[in-house]
């Protein structure tokens, strides 16, 4: 497993806490599960890269991948409903969108 891959998804990771947490507080509550899945991935993305154990990356891309689907899914309402305040968004869901297709390529 190549460990550089894994170094961008941290960084990804760190800022998507910072656009998340706005996020977060502009929208409530409801964006809960996608912040509770960022820390779960930046924590096992961490172990992983120093404890350089492969199951412990694979768990990682495995929450990564959850951390963009809560977010889309946590957001779809607000976006559907509320498309004037979408461009918001958008920082959040970029990086979010660059996950999962960094963990699959990290696991290739």
């Amino acid at each position: 497993m190549e460990v550089t891959y894994s170094i961008i998804i941290l960084a990804i990771l760190f800022s998507s806490m910072v656009s998340g947490f706005i996020t977060f507080r502009m929208h409530g509550m409801r964006l809960a599960p996608n912040f509770a899945m960022i820390i779960l991935a930046l924590i096992l993305t961490l172990l992983g890269i120093f404890i350089a154990n492969t199951w412990i990356l694979y768990v990682a891309v495995l929450f990564q991948i959850l951390a963009a689907i809560t977010a889309f899914t946590q957001t779809w309402h607000m976006l559907k409903y509320n498309f004037q305040t979408a461009p918001a968004y958008a920082p959040h869901l970029t990086l979010m969108a660059m996950l999962p297709v960094l963990a699959v390529a990290s696991i290739l």
